[in-house]
């Protein structure tokens, strides 16, 4: 399996407590929000809120393999959806991370958030 290069996203200014969002430079993005409070996850997850330019919004939970195996612990399996599996927590494989769901149904690996009412 190859590796692909990619380019270093920019840093929106739009960065909140807890939340920063990522450039995506993708067409079917309208933003790209990466949860880091440290209280509220361990070391190699992310959650990642996805809002489409068609409006709706998904929320992935992004593991790294040794978060996965420290998840799994002992037991013999481990249950959960919308897990999507990273090398490492770069901007860029989170970035390749959505792509690779919106490409194959986002609505598979995401959860459905519901609108947000402005």
């Amino acid at each position: 399996m190859g590796v692909a290069i990619v380019p270093a996203m920019r840093r929106s200014t739009r960065e909140r407590p807890g939340m920063r969002s990522i450039d995506t430079e993708d067409e079917r993005i309208a933003s790209l929000l990466i949860a880091e409070p440290p209280a509220l996850h361990f070391e190699g997850s992310r959650d990642l809120v996805v809002r489409l330019r068609d409006g709706r919004s998904f929320v992935l939970t992004v593991l790294t393999l040794e978060a996965l195996e420290a998840r799994l612990g002992s037991a013999p399996s481990y249950v959960a959806s919308g897990i999507v599996l990273v090398r490492r927590l770069s901007d860029g494989a989170l970035l390749h991370a959505v792509r690779s769901a919106l490409d194959r149904g986002l609505e598979r690996f995401g959860t459905l958030q519901p609108p947000i009412e402005e």
